[in-house]
């Protein structure tokens, strides 16, 4: 084999290492997966679309009076000293006092029955918000307050948060005490709310009425 031909065999030999050297990186660059950070979302002022659906809300509780001959309060801001229950409907039957706070605010939802803070998520942003349970709760015992000054005892009075936009992503343990409208209008059916606990209506009706937010 003379000097050419060895040459030649080197030269192609470095050709075909460099060509497989050169496909090889291209390869490897295509496999590897570049780190994308999230866009960081602007923070919101308060939460979107509050009274969005209250109206549904509303409605399915007055529905649910009429058909019981309840009444209704609405909107039902009972205040007391400096506070005030922010409730959208408030419903006093034989039963008892069934004060409803409906949520409607859409996107994603974020939170836990413990957590002092949930989140809502938007295309606008994103924000914190007091615990819709804790804050019902709370309103609740302020109900009660009012009924206790008006001598008005061993009434029940219960608070419950409806979210009534179907389009609102819930993303909440299952055993989170909130509804969605057709779990509240379900709920509504149920034996407790048509049980006679001797509670006098026009009494309950009367005093919550004389503690609305002027």
């Amino acid at each position: 084999m003379d000097s050419k031909t060895v040459e030649f065999i080197i030269v192609t030999i470095l050709i075909v290492v460099v060509l497989v050297g050169i496909n090889w990186y291209k390869f490897v660059k295509s496999k590897q997966v570049k780190e994308v950070k999230p866009a960081k979302q602007p923070t919101l002022d308060a939460p979107q679309g509050r009274e969005e659906d209250s109206g549904k809300v509303i409605r399915a509780a007055k529905s649910f009076a009429s058909r019981n001959g309840y009444e209704v309060i609405v909107p039902g801001k009972i205040a007391h000293g400096t506070a005030v229950a922010d409730f959208d409907v408030i419903v006093v039957g034989t039963f008892g006092v069934l004060a409803v706070r409906s949520v409607g605010y859409y996107g994603q939802v974020y939170g836990n029955e413990k957590d002092e803070k949930w989140v809502q998520t938007t295309s606008k942003g994103r924000v914190e918000f007091k615990n819709p349970l804790n804050q019902a709760e709370a309103e609740a015992r302020l109900v009660r307050e009012v009924l206790f000054d008006n001598k008005i005892k061993s009434v029940p009075v219960e608070a419950v948060c409806v979210f009534p936009n179907n389009a609102t992503e819930l993303i909440v343990p299952r055993s989170t005490p909130v509804h969605r409208l057709k779990d509240f209008s379900a709920m509504l059916l149920k034996d407790k709310y048509t049980d006679d606990k001797k509670v006098d209506i026009d009494a309950v009706t009367k005093a919550l009425s004389a503690a609305l937010e002027k």
